[in-house]
């Protein structure tokens, strides 16, 4: 979507979770999937040295759930002019149960490639995550062998919550649908092999104006391939709706 958005005119910032995109930790405390306190303290800098510019949040995936939980955390003080979740998981819980059971599915290649990117993402900071004082076991960690599991051993340790389920239901974005009081676009796909339909909750968009669900027969997990040269084509909509947000951002 970027050189879409540089043909519009827009600036671009790239919003990576702590230790992510190659970050080290500065602190013990890591991210996890609902973890918005990293996002809300990007966008309010942003809104503070530029607030006559309008703000468009784009996420996908695992940041659809961050973004789309930030928005509902801060209701009508929201500092985004509008936004965009594509590929949102909406039930952490449910996602993370569903991957870890496809044993013998293609899906499992989603499930086995999230479950190495938190181990590197643990060993490549493990000392100063250990560095808390919390009962880690480093060898139960490395050995984990579902996202579930890990999230057990690490992730809900980490930031104090009794399990795995706990933080997970905590992290989900799908209560917080119903308080986001921004025009907020969602695009998922009915075949997408993680962010399945049945977890979709269609009544929270029937419910909120603001809201505006987006369903094709077809795209994959954040996919969308097309045209001639298989490209992804979900800049085309991106673009158009928040070209079409900002047209009317200040009537």
């Amino acid at each position: 979507c970027y050189k879409e958005f540089a043909k519009l005119g827009y600036s671009t910032v790239v919003i990576h979770s702590r230790g992510c995109g190659g970050s080290k930790l500065t602190t013990p405390l890591p991210f996890h999937c609902g973890f918005t306190d990293d996002y809300k303290e990007v966008v309010a800098d942003i809104h503070t040295r530029l607030p006559q510019c309008p703000l468009l949040g784009l996420s996908f995936s695992l940041g659809a759930n961050i973004m789309t939980k930030y928005v509902g955390e801060e209701g009508d003080n929201c500092p985004l002019a509008a936004a965009i979740a594509v590929g949102n998981p909406y039930d952490m819980y449910e996602v993370i149960k569903h991957l870890d059971s496809q044993r013998f599915s293609p899906t499992r290649m989603y499930d086995i490639a999230i479950l190495n990117f938190l181990k590197t993402a643990f060993r490549a900071d493990q000392g100063t995550i250990t560095s808390a004082p919390v009962d880690f076991n480093v060898k139960r960690i490395s050995q984990s062998s579902s996202i579930m599991e890990f999230t057990e051993e690490m992730t809900r340790k980490a930031f104090g919550y009794q399990s795995a389920k706990h933080l997970l239901d905590d992290s989900s974005c799908g209560p917080h649908l119903k308080n986001i009081r921004i025009p907020m676009l969602f695009l998922n796909s009915l075949d997408d092999p993680i962010c399945i339909e049945r977890l979709i909750p269609f009544e929270e968009f029937v419910g909120n104006p603001y809201l505006v669900l987006a369903l094709t027969a077809h795209g994959g997990h954040i996919g969308y391939m097309g045209g001639s040269w298989p490209t992804s084509w979900v800049e085309q909509p991106v673009s158009q709706f928040f070209a079409a947000m900002l047209k009317h951002y200040d009537d």
